[in-house]
């Protein structure tokens, strides 16, 4: 009886603090509101070129066939982002001199291979199309920092994924912004500063794959390589309007990227680097492609998916009183996607309610936090130093971000939360993954809102703090989900939603993704 009360205390007192910090929040957020009435917002410039245009799979055909020089298209996609990037500053260090030389190398052996165009294409899947890597994730001889000013070390190899890409063919560009150690869900560090949405220069572009989701969202890339430990890849994606998939664990290495978790074990259930595309079809191609070996067989990608056959649930929202509530836009957009599926598959969607999701947000991050040894801008895992820390920023003298310095706060702290709380957390998202696997485990897939809004506003992320859940959930859980962008709302920017499978079912997320392409367009910047 002592521990069920002692719950009951402790969980009211959680819920007093965190109402009063987010009315807290909002009292000091108020002299912000008034400044973004006098800023004007900017929007990148239409598509001029149509070779940017065209998906990976066309322009690595076309490459093949010798019909479009591999460096007329590493021109085209240099030009766009050096148009565009003066206005969403997602750049974080370029390769374009590396990447026309190995253009050069990609056309010169066209013209001197004995290769078939079948040969070439099964060999070669990417060959001679460009790409970029999240700043987070190594390609050789680029500072592999992720957003740190004091971290100033050059990646002395690819990482895995980047080494894939490379063997398919692909040819990298730069590598895009990111937060200060990936931890925030807008993008913004002290080395080149803060990513800006490419549909609204007001609004964030998310993060921590902000700088890949931008540059997609606005034609400035075709494929990308984004990672996600707490949605930060299908935050962006949503934000930005492009497609982004969350493997499931283990299905892509994460050698390579920083920062990175001495725990792998623990580690890779929630974390993975992740494909993101402005095509769903090149979505399906480049996870192929940096699968590791073993991992392919198992996911079986290039498996046909009758679509009719799937069975279909939704979730409007998350009963939790921690997020923003769905707005309207959002709602309308899963019953749009609904009624599709309804005319569609052979048997109508399914409206489920999980009772037990009431606390999945706070479960998630909870169980995030739980993380051992995980890089920080501290010496080990405890956040030492972070009171510290603190004082500099709040006297200007700091090198780091607050959510960096957030993070080694929380950590210093999180010992004080009872270890019968932790098992509980611990035991509650077990009995949650197996209510997911009651219904998701027999060809069918949940379609949920990625967020319960549009792109928020440059600094929303503190008063939003909560809605991520809505993404890091899944992670907490090891599903693999992908990110679908539906439409707009009436300000213009994008809405989607995230298709969520059983564990190694991808497939059935992107067969989903590539019904949704069809109905309604997917990525559109005009």
């Amino acid at each position: 009886m002592k521990v069920t009360v002692f719950h009951i205390m402790y969980s009211m007192s959680v819920k007093l603090v965190i109402w009063t910090v987010k009315a807290f929040l909002e009292v000091i957020y108020t002299p912000i509101f008034l400044i973004r009435l006098f800023k004007k917002p900017r929007k990148c410039p239409l598509i001029s070129n149509k070779l940017l245009l065209l998906p990976a799979t066309e322009l690595a055909k076309r490459i093949r066939k010798k019909q479009i020089p591999s460096t007329e298209v590493v021109k085209a996609y240099i030009s766009r982002i050096e148009e565009v990037n003066p206005i969403i500053n997602a750049v974080l260090e370029a390769r374009f001199e590396k990447a026309l030389e190995e253009a050069k190398q990609v056309d010169k052996l066209l013209q001197e291979t004995d290769l078939s165009e079948e040969q070439l294409e099964e060999k070669y899947p990417l060959l001679g199309v460009p790409i970029t890597i999240k700043g987070s994730i190594a390609v050789a001889g680029m500072v592999h920092s992720a957003g740190r000013v004091d971290h100033n070390v050059v990646a002395p190899i690819d990482g895995i994924p980047v080494r894939h890409v490379k063997g398919a063919g692909a040819i990298p560009l730069l590598t895009s912004n990111v937060p200060e150690l990936c931890m925030n869900w807008e993008t913004k560090n002290k080395l080149i500063g803060r990513t800006a949405n490419p549909y609204n220069s007001v609004r964030t572009c998310g993060g921590s794959s902000g700088g890949e989701a931008s540059l997609i969202g606005c034609g400035a890339s075709l494929l990308g390589l984004g990672s996600d430990i707490a949605g930060s890849l299908r935050l962006p994606a949503h934000y930005c309007g492009v497609w982004g998939h969350k493997p499931s664990p283990h299905v892509v290495s994460s050698e390579g990227h920083y920062p990175d978790c001495k725990n792998k074990e623990e580690w890779n259930k929630v974390f993975t680097i992740g494909p993101m595309a402005r095509y769903v079809s090149d979505l399906k191609i480049l996870l192929n492609i940096i699968a590791e070996p073993e991992a392919r067989n198992l996911l079986r990608l290039n498996e046909t998916v009758d679509v009719k056959k799937i069975k279909i649930y939704y979730i409007y929202a998350v009963a939790s009183p921690l997020p923003n509530h769905v707005n309207t836009d959002v709602v309308s957009t899963i019953e749009k996607v609904r009624t599709h599926f309804d005319i569609l598959c052979d048997s109508n969607c399914t409206k489920v309610d999980f009772p037990r999701m009431r606390h999945c947000i706070e479960a998630s991050y909870m169980r995030l936090l739980c993380l051992e040894d995980v890089d920080n801008i501290f010496e080990g895992s405890r956040g030492d130093g972070a009171y510290l820390e603190l004082l500099r920023y709040l006297v200007c003298q700091s090198k780091h971000e607050f959510t960096s310095i957030g993070y080694g706060l929380v950590r210093r702290n999180f010992h004080l939360i009872p270890p019968k709380i932790i098992n509980k957390v611990h035991k509650y998202l077990d009995d949650l993954r197996n209510d997911f696997l009651r219904i998701l485990k027999d060809n069918a897939v949940m379609i949920l809102p990625t967020s319960p809004c549009e792109a928020t506003h440059h600094g929303d992320v503190f008063r939003k703090m909560f809605n991520p859940g809505y993404l890091s959930i899944f992670n907490t859980l090891g599903f693999p989900v992908t990110n679908c962008p539906v439409g707009f709302n009436k300000n213009g920017l994008p809405i989607g939603i995230q298709v969520v499978a059983a564990p190694n079912c991808d497939r059935l997320t992107l067969a989903v993704a590539e019904e949704l392409e069809k109905a309604f367009g997917g990525w559109k910047f005009n």
